[in-house]
């Protein structure tokens, strides 16, 4: 963890808004390199940091993707609803490659771009992987996700690093 970040000082500074991945692009894989390698990001930690979908839920009120509410959703906590991508959808775990391999359970949310993480011959590989092994899924994930928060960012003092 690098400390002294600098924030911005006005939304002048800030990248434009819809940087994000599309959920529904006509090629998924495709879609995910073009907005992922821009950053100097490879496949590994592309499918790395799609496991964060482990955490949270879609709103289909609000992305257009998912269902209402699931038995795993509509009693919260929190605002009731939406659809998850794992049962245990605050619990941060490897679940979401094991439960996008098994496609056994429709109340889960699968979308184009995390289909196609099984689909892809190379992203394949390291969804495989994460589903086997937990702790290189942590790892990996820690290490991309430190990537892709520091990029472009200012640090005072440049080089302190933990």
């Amino acid at each position: 963890m690098k400390y002294g970040r600098v924030d911005v000082s006005g939304p002048n500074e800030c990248p434009e808004e819809g940087r994000l991945p599309d959920a529904g692009p006509p090629s998924p894989a495709d879609h995910l390199r073009e907005v992922f390698y821009r950053m100097g990001l490879n496949d590994k930690e592309i499918v790395a940091l799609s496991g964060a979908h482990t955490l949270g839920r879609s709103r289909p009120e609000r992305s257009g993707w998912g269902k209402p509410e699931t038995k795993y959703t509509k009693d919260g906590p929190g605002t009731p609803g939406g659809q998850s991508w794992t049962v245990q959808w605050l619990k941060f775990d490897n679940s979401y490659f094991k439960d996008i391999k098994a496609k056994r359970d429709e109340d889960l949310l699968v979308l184009p771009t995390d289909a196609v993480l099984f689909e892809d011959p190379s992203f394949k590989v390291y969804a495989e992987k994460y589903a086997e092994d937990q702790e290189t899924f942590f790892k990996d994930y820690a290490e991309a996700h430190a990537k892709l928060s520091n990029l472009g960012a200012k640090f005072d003092p440049p080089e302190v690093c933990l």
